[in-house]
């Protein structure tokens, strides 16, 4: 019996190792992508070098089976798959094929051990690709631990990706971001304000972050900005005066957000007291 499953592990890799290029979806696609699906995590990773310097309906299959399989897999698997590509990713000989294997990495990167996470993340922060940055920043913003601060600072100095600004702003210390000020500031072109309104959400948030840092700045938004400059007091915890939230409200009764926003800072229990007919006025 043993003999029999070691032919037939023997077969199933060999089958695959030689299995034609795959030009499109075609029943060749969707016969390989059935195969792999179907391997545990010794049998992919005997496969794994072979089919990543192939064509890449063969390489999306294999992002695909590490996307589903490593949330599964033990964490030493997963570390194996890991240390596999992560071997030979540089040696790729075209930026497509090193993608592939990027996103081979991304997939199993929150299922291995925390020290190749961080040497992982180290790697994907100092690369020279964009791409791997990026994956690296969105990692960060919802997996954050200090010890990564200097080597995203080294990333913003050597790179300056617009793509980090977020990252900096809700997860470095409120320190960095004053020291940083003016730099960070000039992301935020007011001409591109006017038209990105996430990119203005991005920038009140540093406001938020550096507040006291910058009264002449909130007053002035006071008046030239003052859907923003509410959104701001609210994040700080701050209180504007009902009668000017009364007036700001009349000029803009259409906001997706002062109504829900005015409820966070427990301002409608004073504006109702001032207008109780505040609706119908």
């Amino acid at each position: 019996m043993l003999g029999m499953i070691k032919f037939f592990y023997m077969n199933i890799i060999d089958f695959i190792l030689k299995f034609p290029e795959i030009k499109e979806k075609d029943e060749k696609y969707y016969f390989f992508l059935g195969i792999v699906s179907g391997l545990n995590s010794k049998e992919f990773l005997a496969i794994l070098d072979t089919c990543l310097i192939q064509d890449i309906f063969k390489r999306k299959i294999l992002i695909n089976k590490a996307s589903a399989s490593a949330p599964i897999w033990k964490i030493s698997d997963n570390d194996d798959l890991f240390k596999k590509v992560y071997s030979v990713i540089d040696s790729l000989d075209s930026y497509f094929k090193k993608e592939s294997a990027s996103m081979i990495l991304v997939a199993v990167l929150s299922y291995i051990s925390k020290s190749n996470q961080y040497k992982l993340l180290n790697y994907f922060l100092q690369s020279k690709y964009t791409n791997n940055r990026k994956r690296a920043y969105e990692y960060l913003l919802n997996k954050w631990s200090p010890e990564y601060l200097k080597v995203v600072e080294k990333a913003w100095q050597d790179y300056e990706d617009y793509s980090i600004i977020n990252l900096l702003i809700n997860k470095t210390p409120k320190e960095f971001l004053v020291d940083n000020r003016e730099k960070i500031s000039s992301y935020f072109n007011e001409d591109n304000l006017e038209y990105d309104f996430r990119l203005k959400i991005l920038r009140n948030m540093f406001y938020a972050r550096i507040f006291d840092e910058i009264p002449s700045v909130i007053r002035k938004l006071k008046n030239d900005d003052p859907i923003s400059f509410i959104f701001i007091m609210k994040e700080c915890n701050k209180k504007i005066e009902p009668t000017w939230a009364i007036e700001i409200y009349k000029k803009f009764p259409r906001s997706r957000f002062l109504s829900r926003w005015y409820a966070e800072m427990g301002l409608w229990k004073e504006i109702l007291k001032i207008e109780q007919n505040f609706f119908n006025n």
